[in-house]
């Protein structure tokens, strides 16, 4: 017998022994007195036990049909229940909720903002690593991820936020001192700071767009960094020249801290994204942090922290 012929025959037979009446239960579940009855002999056929005494004007209970009621009765409350806390937890979000995000995104932007998040969701408690490097969702337990310029696998939802840009620039004092590069090229005479991805221990390139064609520039400088706040806070102290995401150093530009260096050659913004697993029903937890995020990116595009 199938699963789904085995649960109709179960609450079936619960209904007519809870009323004992097949009348009743075929009011119940919308059948006929016939069906009902039908529905019930095939169980108890299989069962090899009569459950239920029937006489010309009432059922009642045998002992089997007895214990089997009470059995019966509790599965399927138990599912009636399994059911309400899977809907509870599709509208309410609940539970951990795991999430991997920028390292500088992160502490910069999303923290400050996340207090708020947190209060409006109590049943949520969220789990929070930091990372540049692709992370498998499946494999690693993550519920969604905050990336700059990644291209998901085809069965992964790449939800864009905004575009980042790549911005070089100074300090003032740098600037009043060596003067401002006029070219890419022109940046190989100045002290350049260069920012090493942490993950991978390379030396983040210098790219720009020129005539058309993105173009690497070799720079040298007596720093090598891999935190990017920290690079931002040596070119701040007038240490070199920095090449950071729009997101990293838009405080420090709006401060007058920094200066925008070779505007003009700067390559077009890359996506900034929060991804998640494709599912065909998007979990509540995913939703509101779906929602948070892009709420936060909107902010950030009011102030020029991206595009």
């Amino acid at each position: 017998m199938a699963e789904r012929e085995r649960l109709d025959s179960l609450m079936i037979f619960v209904q007519a022994a809870k009323h004992r009446s097949f009348s009743a239960a075929a009011r119940q579940l919308g059948m006929s007195p016939s069906a009902v009855s039908r529905a019930v002999q095939r169980l108890e056929d299989r069962l090899g036990s009569r459950l239920l005494n029937r006489t010309t004007r009432s059922l009642s209970l045998t002992d089997d049909g007895a214990r089997f009621y009470e059995s019966g009765r509790q599965i399927l409350s138990d599912l009636e229940e399994a059911e309400l806390s899977l809907r509870r937890s599709q509208s309410t979000p609940s539970g951990v909720f795991r999430i991997n995000l920028i390292p500088s995104m992160a502490r910069l932007h999303i923290m400050p903002a996340l207090p708020k998040f947190v209060e409006q969701y109590p049943e949520l408690k969220l789990e929070i690593s930091l990372s540049d490097r692709r992370v498998d969702l499946i494999e690693d337990g993550i519920d969604a991820v905050v990336r700059v310029g990644s291209s998901p696998d085809s069965n992964l939802i790449m939800h864009i936020l905004g575009t980042a840009k790549e911005v070089v620039c100074a300090s003032p004092a740098y600037v009043a001192k060596y003067g401002k590069p006029q070219t890419p090229e022109a940046l190989q005479q100045h002290q350049c700071i260069n920012h090493v991805i942490p993950q991978t221990g390379r030396v983040r390139d210098w790219r720009f767009q020129q005539d058309g064609q993105v173009t690497t520039v070799d720079v040298a400088g007596p720093l090598t960094i891999d935190h990017a706040e920290t690079a931002t806070a040596a070119a701040i102290a007038g240490a070199g020249i920095i090449q950071l995401y729009n997101f990293v150093v838009g405080d420090a530009i709006a401060a007058g801290q920094l200066v925008p260096l070779l505007e003009k050659y700067a390559l077009p913004g890359v996506p900034i994204a929060v991804i998640y697993a494709q599912k065909r029903y998007l979990s509540a937890k995913v939703r509101v942090f779906v929602e948070f995020i892009q709420a936060l990116m909107t902010e950030l595009k009011h102030t020029h922290m991206i595009d």
